[in-house]
This record gives C-alpha cells, structure tokens and sequence, in this order.
C-alpha cells in the first residue's frame, strides 16, 4: 500500500513514497478491509476542552494572527459542521471525497511561533478514501480541490454581501421592504452609495491556497489527509464554515451548528461499559464499608481484649 507525502529539499517540496507491507498471511489490505465505511453517516462525539464563549474573549485581546491560530487549535478535534461537510466535497478520480475533519497542521504552528510563519496558515483536510486512490491521478484531485476552496470562498463573499445589504436597507426603509429589493439590488449592482459599488467590484483577497502533501490517518475508519497552506484571511473563512462556534463573523458569535447525525455506536459501548464498572466500583466499597460497620473495625471479627 503506497502513501504519498512531500518532503522538503533544498526549499522545494519534492514527491516521496513510502510503501507499508501487507502482514504475513494476511488475504486482504488494510484498505480492504475497512473500505466503504464512511464518517458522514455519524457525527463525532467529540467536544471542545473550553467554552468557545470563553475562549473568543481571551482571543480577541491578541493580534489578528494568533487568534486566528488560537481559534484553529481551539477547534482541533472538534466536530465538523454539517454544512461544511455537504460543501467541502471533492469531486474527482471518478468518486466523490466527503469531508470529515479540518485540522491545524501543528508540527507548521508550534505553540508560541505563531507570527512566524509570515500569515500562511496550514491545514489538513482529512476526507473518507485512502492515498491509493490518487495513483497517478495527484495533478486532477489537486485541481479540484483547488477550484472547490476557491468556490467556498466566492461564495462566502456573496453572502456576506446579502447580509450587510439586507442590514443596511432594514436600517434605511424598514424590514417590510428589505427581502422585495435584495436580489433586485444583486442582480442590477443597483446600489446608492458609491462605497457598496465598489465592495461589488472589489476582488476577493488571494486564497494562496497549496496541497503540499498527501497521507493516510485513522483506524477503523481510513482517511485521506490532504496537507495544505494558505492565507490566514482565507482560513479564517473556512473556519467560519466549518466550526461556526469558534470562528465569529465580525467579532459576532455564531450559532453553533447542530447535526441530526447519530453517535457511532463504540460511543454506546463504551458508555454502557463505564455504567458498568462504576456501579461493580460502588458495590464493592459500600461491601467494604458494610463489614467495617458490622465488625467494628477488627479484621478478625471478635473484640480485641484488654492488655493487663
């Protein structure tokens, strides 16, 4: 089973591979295996250490750069939105690549260095396939993984657009008419002020967006993790999709994403083996409490005696 990773030389990122052996005796791959299973059909139980309320205040003190960065690790492991797993798909190499985490390349960010990486920001998208898969077909999944961030990106702008338009008519003429004019306003660039003119035409910032690797992750479940660089505003955008309840919009919270996904069921497993255990752990002392309590303490039962 080939993995494909990039490794720095001499400034430039220059194409590996590194091949795992199959077991001896083994009939069929790890990827084999456990093909088909996907993370999309559960959401992951997982949660933050700290309150994302909390944490937004204590960020917002700091330089654009270290919140952005505080924000990412704040969010690492944490559950993906299902709104960014439906628009972070890949479609290439014949098959659809669905998104299951979004997470801060750390070994680019070490804790107290977050200014020196000159406002490039690196991420790893992990999405249910395996490396394989990209056999010779690297240059086509990059492509399109590059054309979907840079869709993500168009479409967030337009919609921070409607947001601000319908703000600002609900201010000038009143709720009433607010929705009626929008898409009129949109479509037409019919805008009174010269200033929402040029915010039509302003170009959207440079993504700077690179895949600089690929990798396997996981264990029962089998990942394909693309490694990426790319601009600290654009990051923040796709943090704003992904984990609504780390990255606020203008210094404004979101409303945290809420899936209707079910838990995966080692979660029910496991809960049901902790109940177990912590009512074997209760039973036990209060035995050991009971005999204390009935033999007054002697170990042997009888009463210890007088010493003459």
């Amino acid at each position: 089973q080939a993995i494909l990773t990039d490794s720095p030389r001499a400034g430039s990122w220059a194409r590996t591979r590194r091949v795992r052996p199959t077991p001896p005796g083994s009939t069929m791959s790890h990827s084999a295996v456990y093909a088909g299973r996907e993370s999309v059909s559960t959401r992951n139980p997982h949660s933050a250490a700290i309150s994302p309320a909390e944490l937004t205040k204590a960020l917002a003190k700091l330089s654009p750069e270290e919140r952005i960065l505080g924000q990412w690790r704040a969010a690492y492991g944490c559950p993906v939105s299902d709104e960014a797993k439906a628009q972070f798909c890949i479609h290439a190499v014949g098959r659809t690549f669905r998104l299951s985490d979004v997470r801060l390349w750390k070994e680019h960010h070490p804790v107290g260095k977050d200014a020196s990486n000159n406002g490039t920001v690196y991420l790893e998208f992990f999405y249910d396939g395996t490396a394989s898969e990209l056999e010779g077909r690297q240059e086509e999944f990059t492509k399109a993984f590059e054309h979907m961030i840079e869709t993500q990106l168009q479409e967030r702008r337009v919609v921070e657009f409607r947001k601000k338009l319908t703000a600002r008519r609900r201010t000038g003429r009143g709720v009433g008419s607010a929705t009626s004019d929008l898409d009129t306003a949109l479509a037409s660039d019919d805008v009174s002020d010269q200033d929402w003119r040029d915010y039509l035409k302003k170009p959207v910032p440079p993504s700077e967006f690179s895949v600089r690797s690929f990798r396997e992750a996981g264990c029962m479940l089998l990942f394909l993790v693309c490694q990426t660089s790319l601009s600290l505003s654009a990051s923040e955008v796709l943090g704003q999709i992904a984990f609504q309840e780390h990255f606020p919009i203008d210094g404004k919270p979101q409303e945290p994403s809420k899936s209707d996904k079910p838990l995966p069921r080692w979660v029910y497993g496991m809960a049901a083996c902790t109940a177990g255990m912590t009512a074997i752990t209760i039973y036990a002392w209060w035995q050991v409490v009971r005999q204390v309590a009935l033999v007054g303490g002697d170990p042997s039962g009888g009463s210890l005696g007088t010493i003459a």
